[in-house]
């Protein structure tokens, strides 16, 4: 049987992950025997390629590639997949990642179905605190025979998630991942997509982003500087390529206003940054490699805000660019006014002259109206007339994905509809508006204000719904809890030891927050509650507000399993905390022996060696060995 989708996996060191991964593959709802999954290991140093003969040996559908050598990256693994896959169509997957069961095959039948070169569909971002849509604007409705570089912003979301397209568009046109520390997706997909014809979109879930805190990447390691020196090289092969005109303006305006505009400077991580020069002269360098090309800076710029940074820049009014960036990353809390039915940010005198910055829509709950002889919820809306409403959503609290709604009437600044339709819900939610065809906005509580001398309390708070006579479930909850044994894990919260699954026999063990604990097995409670199962036969809780996994992919780089004793290799510090915060409490020198309590990790997740005077010290094998 023809395959119809190849789907490419690159893997370094995912052995937490890859079952998950594995299983999303074969819970598809699709003939296994149209699809096939390539996984290139890149000479894991893990358990991953071992994990992986094993799936390659129970599933029909997966390849099994092993690379030579590292290449450090996924490019290369990904490029070998392109080249080695079968299918019609291929898509990507991060191994730490999966994909929804339904919408992926929905997608791919779509594109079939209307002969699309790409189709583009949601995919979801779950961290510890929410479940998020990402890039609402390339799957905001089910559509088809689109051009797709016409699509709005559509190259603001160009990283491997939630797309299908033909194998034929990339090795007709010979595009490869550029072997790249960061960004090798951004100019890969800007270069894939402007060379499709046909697109369609769908708004189904498709692809699932892993970005709960215990998976860290290499992206997450890379400085802004660093990153942005990269995204220099990803502008400038950018302006070499021969695509059509709104797709090269499209993919400028994109690089501009989010790798430089937003992530460089619109970010608390520039206002506290001690070298701000250097954030200065990257911008300066942007602006001479388009001068170079022939191009104006100024007319990609799309939002007011991003102008607003762009001439404070080009101004060197380095002060006022930093005023005007707190204020606006205040967001909800800021100060703000009414004026022609829009709301503002309220700008200091310094500030006068920059553009107006203004909320695009600002909704405002003001509760249960009897309107036409009914009980009806109305929403007060702050906004211009150019401003198309298109639904009003329940959405459950922290979770984008689940959602329903409503039927609802636009009556002059106002929107109505049955009070019915909220008892009728069967979750928590806030009640959420679309407008323009995919922006999303919360409702409000309250009304902004501009008084500088007099806070408003609950100022920024969301209309939250919660129920007050729906009974609470003991199910089970995937979000809420571990569901696969992962070998060892760290405590972010205080949390107890017991004798049984049950938790009825508390012990007297105590652990600590970041203490590592390895895992021997998960078990679960006679009502189905998920614990784990220590390596000293301790119960412990499996909720992940509470324990994190620990990756050990750096064995051999930083000591995991607990030492007696180690000898110290190089001078180092003794601090007295896990975060090595403060002054050092002792220097340890060449050939000292330091007797070792237990195995604690930094909030980054970085071992830590605690000694039995409870003082910490590196784990890293360059300067500490077991003795």
């Amino acid at each position: 049987m023809e395959k119809l989708l190849s789907i490419i996996v690159p893997v370094y060191n995912k052995e937490l992950f890859l079952e998950s991964c594995v299983m999303s593959i074969s819970n598809l709802n699709i003939n296994k025997e149209a699809i096939e999954a390539i996984f290139v290991d890149d000479c894991s140093t893990d358990q991953s390629l071992e994990l992986l003969d094993k799936f390659a040996d129970k599933y029909n559908f997966i390849k099994l590639i092993k690379l030579k050598e590292n290449t450090g990256s996924p490019s290369e693994p990904r490029n070998v997949g392109i080249n080695n896959a079968q299918g019609e169509y291929i898509t990507f997957l991060d191994a730490d990642d999966w994909l929804d069961a339904n919408g992926l095959p929905m997608l791919l039948n779509q594109a079939v179905d209307h002969h699309s070169d790409v189709a583009f569909g949601q995919s979801v971002k779950h961290t510890d605190k929410v479940i998020k849509k990402v890039g609402r604007f390339s799957s905001y409705k089910y559509d088809n025979n689109l051009v797709p570089y016409d699509i709005e912003r559509i190259f603001r979301a160009v990283g491997p998630p939630g797309k299908v397209i033909k194998r034929e568009i990339v090795l007709d046109n010979n595009i490869e991942f550029k072997h790249m520390k960061y960004g090798e997706d951004k100019l890969f997909f800007i270069d894939a997509i402007s060379r499709c014809q046909t697109a369609s979109m769908n708004p189904n879930p498709v692809y699932h982003v892993n970005r709960y805190s215990y998976n860290q990447s290499l992206v997450g390691q890379t400085s802004i500087i660093e990153k942005t020196q990269l995204n220099l090289s990803v502008l400038e092969e950018v302006l070499k390529l021969d695509i059509p005109d709104n797709a090269e303006y499209q993919a400028i305006s994109r690089i501009i206003e989010m790798d430089f505009m937003s992530r460089l400077f619109n970010n608390k991580r520039f206002l506290d940054a001690d070298n701000k020069q250097a954030f200065y002269d990257l911008f300066k360098k942007m602006e001479h490699m388009l001068e170079k090309h022939g191009k104006n800076l100024e007319n990609y710029l799309l939002e007011d805000k991003f102008r607003n940074i762009y001439y404070l820049l080009k101004n060197e009014s380095y002060q006022k660019l930093c005023d005007f960036i707190e204020i606006v990353l205040q967001g909800g809390k800021a100060k703000k006014y009414v004026k022609d039915n829009q709301v503002y940010f309220l700008m200091p005198n310094n500030l006068e002259n920059v553009f107006p910055i203004k909320e695009s829509v600002f909704a405002v709950y003001e509760g249960t109206h009897f309107i036409d002889n009914e009980m009806k919820e109305a929403i007060r809306l702050y906004k211009d007339d150019k401003k198309v409403i298109n639904k009003v959503v329940l959405t459950e609290i922290n979770n984008e994905i689940n959602t329903r709604d409503v039927e609802f009437e636009e009556r002059g600044q106002y929107i109505y509809f049955k009070t019915d339709d909220l008892s009728q819900c069967d979750f928590d939610f806030n009640i959420s508006i679309v407008f323009d065809g995919y922006k999303f906005v919360n409702v409000n509580m309250n009304l902004p204000n501009a008084n500088t001398t007099i806070a408003l309390k609950r100022q920024s708070f969301k209309a939250e719904f919660v129920s007050s006579t729906k009974p609470k479930t003991n199910a089970v909850n995937d979000d809420k809890y571990l569901t696969y044994n992962p070998k060892a894990i760290s405590l972010i919260k205080e949390a107890k030891l017991y004798g049984d699954v049950e938790f009825k026999q508390p012990t007297d063990v105590t652990i600590e927050i970041g203490e590592l604990i390895n895992i021997k097995a998960l078990v679960y409670t006679r009502n189905g509650t998920p614990r784990l199962q220590t390596d000293k036969g301790y119960y412990l809780t499996a909720n992940k507000q509470f324990i994190q996994p620990v990756n050990k992919s750096k064995q051999a780089q930083y000591l995991f399993d607990q030492p007696q004793t180690v000898n110290i290799l190089k001078k180092c510090k003794e601090y007295s905390n896990r975060k090595f915060d403060g002054p050092a409490v002792n220097v340890l020198s060449v050939s000292d022996h330091v007797d070792i309590q237990k195995i604690v990790l930094s909030p980054k997740g970085t071992p830590r060696l605690k000694t039995f005077k409870d003082t910490f010290i590196t784990a890293n094998r360059d300067f500490v060995e077991e003795a």
